[in-house]
């Protein structure tokens, strides 16, 4: 069985190829960096190295590099199954591939395929529908009703990618995989941890603010102390309180609003926990907090959990401080924090908080 895997990064190599192998495919990568490509064919395998230590082979896999569209066509066709884990912004760049894919599927087998989109976004779906739409001729709109276009959460924390030949990546054990149940074409493929669950929606926004927006939370307030990492953030007693104070007002905050099982809710939320402070991850505090203006949209991680926080009468202000402490995050590196910081300089916080963020006050 072969599962084609479009972004050989680490989420790419270090989640989804892991799935697949435990569930008996090979995984067939595509790649755009020809070092990775090569690598991965000669070898056949690439590996994981578990936060504690040990390590997984992930095998047997190959590589095609993104130029060659035919061969990635020819896979396509023949898939079980297809994901996605390139970044939001590249979808679009994807989808000339897929449309070509779908075009030699078409002709070869009329089984639907299930593309997982693991972008953890809501609008993944929204963003490859449309560069589809782009990418073939209104007369091929129906090859679409053959394609789940289905929204993931990656729980998984991917830490870092190991330099080495093959490569590796440094990643926890969470091995869950939440779907859109509502967006499965046919049986959902049989892939070890695959949950589907429905409204996907607030399955989403759970992980979203409770995972990455506390994440978030101790990144940016960590950065303003000059903390490197996460760990060493969670030292401070003042963020570690911060930290505590948000995740039982938002656990609280999402019971009032949804309706989740309060067992099931109650171990999801300790799982979270647990995991953002193992003392094994040395995660950067740069590769968490990068991108801000990505992270302080309305609807994201900062904002959007302090305003379900606000709108549930929990106290929103450990994430009025993450909020505060993100506006001011200026790592020269990140073209997405000088971005913020010539908006900030240019037009004042409240003008970014209130045109940027959709907060006429904090």
């Amino acid at each position: 069985m072969l599962a084609l895997q479009f972004g050989a990064g680490k989420i790419g190599r270090g989640f989804l190829a892991q799935l697949y192998a435990r569930s008996g495919f090979e995984s067939v990568f595509v790649e755009s960096r020809p070092e990775i490509v090569e690598s991965l064919n000669r070898h056949r395998s690439c590996w994981i190295e578990w936060t504690d230590g040990g390590r997984e082979t992930i095998a047997p896999v190959s590589a095609l590099h993104a130029s060659d569209t035919d061969a990635v066509a020819e896979v396509f066709a023949s898939a079980c199954v297809a994901s996605t884990a390139v970044g939001l912004s590249a979808l679009p760049k994807i989808a000339p591939l897929v449309a070509a894919g779908l075009r030699r599927r078409a002709r070869m087998n009329p089984e639907p395929l299930n593309l997982l989109l693991g972008e953890n976004a809501l609008n993944a779906d929204a963003v490859l529908r449309n560069a589809l739409l782009q990418a073939i001729s209104p007369d091929e709109q129906p090859l679409l009703g053959h394609l789940g276009l289905v929204r993931c959460i990656i729980g998984r924390q991917a830490v870092a990618e190991l330099p080495s030949d093959p490569p590796g990546v440094r990643v926890d054990r969470y091995s869950k995989l939440p779907v859109d149940a509502d967006a499965l074409v046919g049986a959902p493929p049989p892939i070890e941890g695959l949950q589907p669950v429905r409204p996907f929606e607030i399955y989403m926004q759970r992980k979203l603010y409770l995972h990455n927006g506390l994440h978030a939370l101790i990144a940016y307030l960590g950065a303003q102390r000059g903390y490197q990492t996460i760990q060493q953030a969670l030292h401070d007693p003042e963020i570690h309180a911060l930290f505590v104070q948000a995740a039982h007002a938002l656990s609280r905050a999402f019971l009032k609003k949804h309706p989740f099982d309060p067992e099931e809710h109650a171990a999801t939320v300790q799982d979270i926990l647990v995991r953002i402070q193992d003392p094994h991850l040395d995660d950067p505090i740069e590769r968490v907090a990068r991108e801000p203006l990505r992270k302080l949209r309305p609807d994201d991680r900062l904002v959007g959990a302090y305003r379900l926080l606000a709108e549930q009468g929990e106290d929103p202000a450990p994430f009025r401080r993450a909020i505060q402490a993100a506006l001011a995050y200026n790592n020269p590196s990140d073209p997405e924090s000088q971005q913020l910081q010539q908006m900030v300089r240019d037009y004042g916080a409240d003008w970014v908080l209130r045109e940027w963020c959709g907060l006429s006050e904090l």
